[in-house]
């Protein structure tokens, strides 16, 4: 009997493990040197409107690529940055979006919130020829624009904006 067990465990882990014909999965992450400009010209588009914030730059599977604070942001834009750009590479949307989409869900943000995620504007994923290859969280810029923009995305976009010919977009519908 425990032959019969050890046989059948080992020949379920083959089946699970695909067997001599799988090939590795390969994902492409933001490479240092564009986080950094990414992370520069969001620092600096927020403090050119008037604001001291943290950006947080992450790769696909939401790990730290870069962080900046601003002397004078305040302490918790830390976190905050940080999760907004988790949840952007990690859910591969716009925070602003996944706000939006789930204002009429009260109890979404205590789900994401347990599991370190944000439903608040500030979080965008950055895309390489269509896949996520990381995300950028702003925090420490509140409010909105005269046209109702919350600053945070401003400032996040303006980050994607200057890696933006490196992005590669568009080129695969050419």
């Amino acid at each position: 009997m425990r032959k019969i067990r050890k046989t059948a465990l080992l020949s379920a882990f083959i089946a699970l493990a695909g067997g001599a014909n799988a090939e590795p999965h390969v994902e492409m992450s933001i490479p240092l040197d564009w986080a950094v400009t990414a992370a520069m010209a969001a620092e600096k588009k927020c403090t050119d409107i008037g604001f001291a914030v943290t950006v947080t730059v992450v790769d696909q599977r939401a790990q730290p690529r870069v962080q900046l604070m601003k002397e004078g942001a305040f302490p918790h834009t830390i976190d905050t940055s940080s999760r907004k750009a988790i949840t952007a590479a990690s859910r591969r949307e716009a925070t602003a979006v996944i706000e939006a989409e789930n204002e009429h869900e009260p109890t979404l943000g205590a789900v994401f919130n347990e599991i370190g995620l944000i439903t608040l504007s500030g979080g965008i994923p950055i895309l390489y020829d269509g896949a996520v290859i990381g995300g950028i969280g702003i925090a420490g810029s509140p409010g909105e624009d005269a046209t109702g923009k919350e600053y945070d995305d401003i400032c996040a976009e303006a980050g994607i904006a200057a890696i933006a010919h490196l992005l590669n977009v568009g080129k695969s519908e050419q």
